[in-house]
């Protein structure tokens, strides 16, 4: 054994160096995507000194609305942090312990510009005007200056009337060398110049100098507030001007072209400080503490404009080189450990493949890695809201099921299109024809469509079989007594049994027929009442059985009115896509899913697993996995070898595909035992096959929760913006990879496996999206409930006009309706300053896909079943795919 495995350390696989060399290559490309997220800022060095400060306390929460009493032993604290850099302060209010911030800071030699707030409790204010008036008078060598109000015009609070009386009162009640005046942004200045009465009242001009909330970035902000100033300036030429608030955030969003960044705050505040000593602007940095309480009301970004920390640590160097993101190298490493990990995990049980597809999917696990700890990284702030907390609570479940989806089905994509290898099924012609009974479950179907049912099973090209259609429940004599009469006609092998008061549904009609299936009999064949086989099926079939192992081989399920109608072409394509694709994937690894048509069993392994299930409503697919935990195998054979009907109707076609996901749920659940606790002789192959395969339906099922949660949300944001800001944009882009992946998918694998062009790729791609509603509802339904009875698929059924095709869609397009309403509103409240709010949007716009294609669908099933003649539609040919190999 030493021996094997050094010679294996000596000479790798072929497939090991391929898989080595994909993986090198992917990790050095992620090591390149964090590197190059850290550059070089070169910013003026600082002498650690500025001209002033704002000042609200550290460890608490602002604005002042929110009562906490400042100790005067945090004001000292801060104080005694703040005069290491400046010898003037600016404050925002009087309020809740505030007012010993001048008596405070003159032992620590501080110079205080005393801030009124301004609300719209009128009450409040007087509060305020009167308390400042007084402790400015007790303070009249430490306060230069009083504000009176901050952005209280902007926000609307007050009239610029009240305002000016406000101003008018103190500037009265001070004596002249505290300078009186008022803080807004220099565009409120310009558009209302009558603040301060045109001036004359207010001893100099209070502006707002913020180019983040412009959108610009900081390189080329200092231009722009240049201009700025001298728009002021000219506006007030007499009165001096009087910077009350510039500063950048080191984190939240960015808006338009400016970025929140560390390296963002500190090379403006570096710059800004040289650049208004060059232009001898007077300015207080905004701000001295960062202010968690601020996230609520300004979003994110608003916690984190400080010079210090909230607990009063220093955020950046005064001197020396800024870097971008130093912490590259350990995300670098993170990613490197955990896509080498999961990358050989993955690539090294995927079915060997050619180098493309090692690169291909190492490129996946290495995107989602990445992606992953971006998300991380854009989550991980220091200061996060309680709204931001709760939308990632609810948003991590999709992301890793948005990761497990993406990989999934990258390792479908990969194998199928460069699979190196294919499994190889055992096949000889049996030296005696054995018996095969053919089952035809049959409830309330149209006699005509039976009768050619029964027609093309008597064309067989096979010595012996036996046909047994089981009629169960069906209330008209008049519908079954025409099929009994028929079956008499075609001779002995055909038997017709008509049974009432038959419970389980198909499951219990197909166990009836077991019991009355002749004893010679080694095979159990199943036709839906609807399909016509071919003559060669059983010939083409049963010498795949060649090996004891296999107990069941399985056909695709195929259908001969494909071309009637563009609705229909678009279910065609759809299906075909499992059959041609999936089907053939999964055969690779005898993991195939038994559908209830065009399949043949053994009846001894059919008997060992207990027959077919009656709880179960998709007792077919049940009984397929009770017999690969017996440790059986099958096979599949990737060739049409009979058709069927397709769904008249849409409702028809979400019936069909409700039963399908909800019985698969209801599989999920029994079988939790065999398949997660290895209770089974499942292969790790078998076990990965079925939980990836269910893994696309559940994404529905919680994108459809998704939805619902993105529209409270977008509510919730319109209603209280300054509580539920906009999601981070890594939360949006989950869903939208999500989307992306699966799409792009479709269109890689269509035209080469399914043989159906761009176009057929387009329609399955659309007619799967009208579904993920449905298929939604049932993954919800399946996993909360258990008892819900079998759904008929109806065929030949009389066609539905628009008015029924959209009543049974009015879900689907109240939601539409409510997603678009959803994104409107953004736009309308957020804009498009913000890149959060336009990734929301799209990501609203993408969550309305499926039901608009919903809508669609609607239209086209209804339009074509309006049209006595066909739509004409794009040509289907059969796909080309290869044969099982025979040994």
């Amino acid at each position: 054994m030493f021996k094997s495995l050094l010679e294996q350390v000596r000479r790798p696989s072929r497939g090991a160096v391929r898989i080595t060399f994909a993986l090198i290559l992917v990790v050095g490309a992620s090591v390149l995507f964090w590197a190059s997220r850290d550059y070089a800022v070169i910013a003026p060095d600082w002498d650690g000194q500025v001209r002033g400060l704002a000042y609200s306390p550290s460890h608490t929460y602002t604005p002042p609305q929110v009562h906490k009493i400042v100790s005067p032993e945090r004001i000292d604290e801060d104080m005694a942090a703040i005069a290491q850099v400046t010898n003037r302060v600016r404050t925002y209010t009087v309020a809740d312990g505030m007012e010993r911030v001048p008596e405070i800071a003159r032992r620590h030699g501080l110079t205080v510009s005393l801030g009124i707030w301004i609300g719209n409790d009128l009450e409040k204010n007087e509060k305020e005007v009167e308390t400042a008036i007084q402790v400015a008078l007790a303070n009249r060598r430490t306060v230069d200056r009083v504000f009176v109000g901050n952005e209280a015009i902007l926000r609307d609070d007050v009239s610029v009337n009240q305002l000016n009386a406000y101003i008018r009162r103190v500037r009265e009640a001070l004596p002249n060398r505290i300078k009186v005046s008022t803080a807004e942004p220099w565009s409120t200045w310009l558009l209302t110049p009558e603040i301060g009465d045109h001036g004359r009242n207010i001893d100099f001009i209070g502006v707002q100098l913020l180019p983040y909330w412009e959108g610009l970035p900081p390189r080329n902000s200092f231009v722009s507030m240049t201009h700025w100033f001298k728009y002021v300036q000219d506006a007030f030429p007499a009165k001096p001007i009087v910077i009350t608030e510039v500063g950048w955030p080191s984190e939240g969003r960015t808006n338009k072209y400016a970025e929140a960044s560390l390296a963002n705050e500190a090379y403006f505040i570096r710059t800004f400080v040289q650049f208004a000593m060059d232009q001898g602007w007077d300015y207080y940095i905004m701000e001295a503490f960062d202010q968690p309480g601020k996230a609520g009301a300004e979003g994110a970004v608003g916690a984190y404009w400080g010079l210090f920390e909230a607990d009063g640590t220093p955020k950046f160097a005064f001197r020396g080189m800024l870097r971008t993101f130093p912490e590259w190298r350990t995300y670098a490493l993170i990613t490197a450990i955990i896509t080498l990990f999961l990358g050989l995990l993955i690539l090294r049980r995927m079915p060997r493949v050619r180098q493309t597809g090692y690169f291909v999917m190492g490129s996946l696990v290495a995107l989602v890695t990445t992606g992953f700890l971006s998300l991380i990284d854009a989550t991980t702030l220091e200061y996060i809201h309680p709204g931001d907390l709760a939308m990632i609570v609810a948003m991590m479940p999709l992301v890793f099921l948005a990761s497990a989806v993406i990989l999934t089905e990258g390792i479908e994509l990969a194998s199928s299109l460069w699979r190196v290898e294919k499994r190889e099924v055992r096949a000889a012609i049996p030296e005696r024809a054995p018996l095969v009974s053919i089952h035809v479950p049959c409830y309330n179907e149209p006699p005509e469509m039976v009768i050619d049912t029964l027609n093309a099973l008597a064309r067989l090209d096979y010595e012996r079989f036996e046909v047994l259609l089981y009629d169960n429940n069906t209330p008209d004599e008049a519908t079954w007594r025409p099929v009994q009469e028929h079956c008499a006609t075609l001779g002995p092998r055909f038997r017709f049994i008509h049974e009432d008061g038959v419970k389980g549904f198909k499951a219990g009609a197909l166990n009836n027929a077991l019991a009355l299936t002749a004893p010679e009999a080694e095979y159990i064949a199943v036709i839906d009442s609807d399909y016509q086989v071919s003559p060669f099926w059983l010939r083409r079939a049963l010498p795949l059985f060649a090996s004891p192992k296999i107990a069941l081989v399985q056909g695709p399920q195929d259908y001969r009115d494909g071309r009637e109608s563009f609705f229909k072409s678009m279910c065609y394509e759809e299906y075909r896509g499992f059959f041609h694709i999936g089907m053939v994937e999964r055969n690779e690894h005898d993991a195939i899913i038994q559908h209830g048509t065009m399949m043949i069993v053994r009846k001894t392994p059919l008997i060992e697993a207990g027959g077919w299930s009656t709880w179960c409503i998709t007792e077919d697919t049940e009984l397929g996995l009770k017999l690969f935990e017996l440790g059986y195998s099958a096979a599949y054979i990737p060739q049409s070898m009979g058709q069927g009907l397709i769904p008249d109707t849409l409702d028809a076609f979400m019936t069909q595909r409700f039963r399908w996901v909800y019985g698969a749920m209801q599989m999920m659940k029994h079988h939790v035992r065999p398949i997660f606790m290895g209770d089974a002789q499942l292969s790790w192959a078998q076990r990965y096959q079925f939980l990836s395969g269910w893994l696309p339906w559940i994404s529905d099922g919680i994108g459809m929760l998704l939805t619902f949660f993105a529209l409270v949300w977008s509510v919730l944001m319109a209603v209280e913006p300054q509580i539920f800001a906009v999601p981070m944009p890594a939360l949006s882009a989950a869903a939208l990879a999500l989307f992306s992946a699966k799409t792009v998918k479709t269109l890689l694998l269509y035209p080469q496996k399914v043989r159906s062009g761009v176009s057929g790729a387009v329609m399955a791609s659309v007619a799967g999206l009208a579904l993920t509603h449905t298929v939604g509802k049932a993954v919800i339904s399946g996993i909360l409930t258990k008892g819900k009875p079998f759904f008929r698929t109806p065929k030949c059924e009389n066609p539905a006009d628009l008015r029924q095709a959209l009543k049974v869609i009015w879900q689907e397009a109240t939601l539409f309706t409510l997603c678009i309403a959803a994104a409107v509103g953004t736009f309308v409240t957020r804009g498009l300053a913000d890149p959060a709010a336009v990734l929301w949007m799209v990501m609203l716009g993408v969550q309305s896909l499926p039901y608009a294609a919903s809508i669609a669908t609607a239209v086209f099933s209804a339009l074509a079943n309006a049209s006595q003649q066909a739509v004409p539609v794009i040509p289907i040919s059969p796909p080309k795919t290869e044969l099982p190999k025979a040994a």
